[in-house]
Formats: C-alpha cells, sequence, structure tokens
C-alpha cells in the first residue's frame, strides 16, 4: 500500500487497476475498503482506482488538534496523493464529507479533475455550526458504533453489518475533530461556482429537502442530480447496485470511459 507524508502526517491509499484515474475518498467514518466491501469497484472496474484512506481513517495517521483537521488540510493531502501517483487528471467520487473535501479540490484545483462525484451530500445553506459541534459532542459521549447504529435505525432498512463495523473503526476523536474544525468553514455551496469539471450528485429522497437538490444545481456548470427513492443517508453509499451504474453511466456520457 503506497504511503505519503504531508507535514509529518503519513497517508496510505491503494492504487488498483488500470484506466482513467478515480480518487475514492470516504467520509467521517470508515476506511477505504468501504468501496470494495460495498462493491463499487467491481461495477466501476476499467478504471484506476485510488482508494484513500484519509488523515485519522483506516492505515493513515491520526493527528490530533483542530488545524490537522481543517478542510483544506484533507484538500492538499488528495493533491498530494495525486502527486505521488504520478496522475495528472482523475475522477473525484467522494462519500459525505469526502465528497465535500472533492468538491473543494475541484474548485480550487480544476486542472486536477476529470469528473466529480457526490454521494450522500448535497449541501444546504442551512449547514449552521451548531448541529456540528452537537455532532461531535454525541460522537465523544457515545461513540462511532452507536452513533451509526442510530444513523441506521432512522432508515427504511438496516445498514448491512460490515458496513457498521467499518464505520465504527475510525476512532471518536477523529471524527469530532473533522466536525469541530468544520463547524466554522463557509459552507461549500460558495465553492460551486467555481467547478468546471462535470458533475453528479446523487443522495437519498430522505436526507434533502424540497428544493435543495434543483438549488444546488443552478450553482454549478456542468451538474447533474439524481434522488434515490426511500433512501436514506446511509442506504446510498451501500446500494452500490443502484448508485454505481448510475456513476458508469454518467462518466460514459462525459466521455470518461472504462479501459
Amino acid at each position: 500500500m503506497p504511503i505519503v507524508e504531508r507535514h509529518g502526517v503519513r497517508l496510505h491509499y491503494a492504487d488498483r487497476g488500470s484506466g482513467p484515474a478515480m480518487l475514492l475518498h470516504t467520509g467521517g467514518g470508515g476506511d477505504s475498503r468501504t468501496w470494495e466491501l460495498a462493491g463499487y469497484t467491481e461495477v466501476l472496474r476499467g478504471y484506476r482506482h485510488l482508494l484513500l484512506d484519509h488523515r485519522g481513517h483506516g492505515r493513515s495517521d491520526e493527528p490530533v488538534g483542530l488545524a490537522a483537521h481543517a478542510i483544506d488540510e484533507y484538500v492538499a493531502d488528495v493533491i498530494a496523493v495525486l502527486d505521488h501517483a504520478s496522475v495528472d487528471r482523475a475522477v473525484l467520487l467522494g462519500y459525505s464529507s469526502g465528497a465535500d473535501v472533492l468538491y473543494r479540490t475541484a474548485a480550487a484545483h480544476p486542472d486536477r479533475c476529470l469528473a466529480v462525484v457526490g454521494i450522500g451530500a448535497i449541501p444546504t445553506p442551512f449547514d449552521e455550526p451548531g448541529p456540528s459541534l452537537e455532532r461531535a459532542a454525541d460522537v465523544r459521549q457515545v461513540g462511532m458504533r452507536a452513533l451509526m447504529e442510530g444513523v441506521s435505525a432512522q432508515e427504511s432498512e438496516p445498514a448491512p453489518g460490515w458496513l457498521i463495523d467499518n464505520l465504527a473503526q475510525t476512532p471518536a476523536d477523529m471524527f469530532a475533530h473533522m466536525l469541530e474544525a468544520w463547524a466554522d468553514t463557509p459552507s461549500v455551496l460558495a465553492d460551486f461556482p467555481a467547478i468546471t469539471a462535470p458533475t453528479l450528485l446523487i443522495c437519498g429522497e430522505n436526507e434533502v429537502a424540497d428544493g435543495d437538490v434543483a438549488r444546488v444545481l443552478a450553482l454549478l456548470a456542468a451538474g447533474a442530480a439524481v434522488v434515490m427513492p426511500g433512501f436514506g443517508h446511509l442506504q446510498t453509499s451501500w446500494h452500490s447496485e443502484k448508485t454505481a451504474p448510475i456513476i458508469l453511466d454518467f462518466l460514459q456520457t462525459h466521455g470518461i470511459v472504462p479501459s
């Protein structure tokens, strides 16, 4: 597993397959194994997969302190991995907060981005600091497993055990650090007008309010969205039999075809 180091933080990533490059970034919990366990790498075969364990997750280092978890540090990590892998441009595929990182990466580094895909990540102007800080306090109090089991219980079907296990292995402090560090960061919506690459947003019907999707799409130069009926936040991530074919069709429509 290749390792790249930035400012003393060692980042592990897997580099598998061949074809157009695709960097995959998970959310606040879990690690890069999620993409394989959920079946994305199988459906999206024919691409070169860069599977990142982002800071605080999986085999990568767990830096302490809010400064080390600023969203721009996560963005710089993505660019460092692309550089280390000698990849000029890649499809940026992220889930939840990982998608937020990649939206900002695409806006700040348009020359490194072939396309952007965000799963379970429709930002809204109502993403205020209060809820993020409350969620950070919750995760410190109850731990990752209980928090993720609570999210799963609110959806129309329980998440599979492997997903809860994978999410739960992330240290609570790492998830809390990210939430606290991002609490006073402007919404990534501010970055959307600067994203020039084709962008696909996939979300569950139960995680967006009326009008959110249309309002966000209006900010993008080349945006498309798919809302999954009856799905919640976790369901959009592990139902790859539904989401991955949508991603594949989107990429092929924009000429980013598997080898």
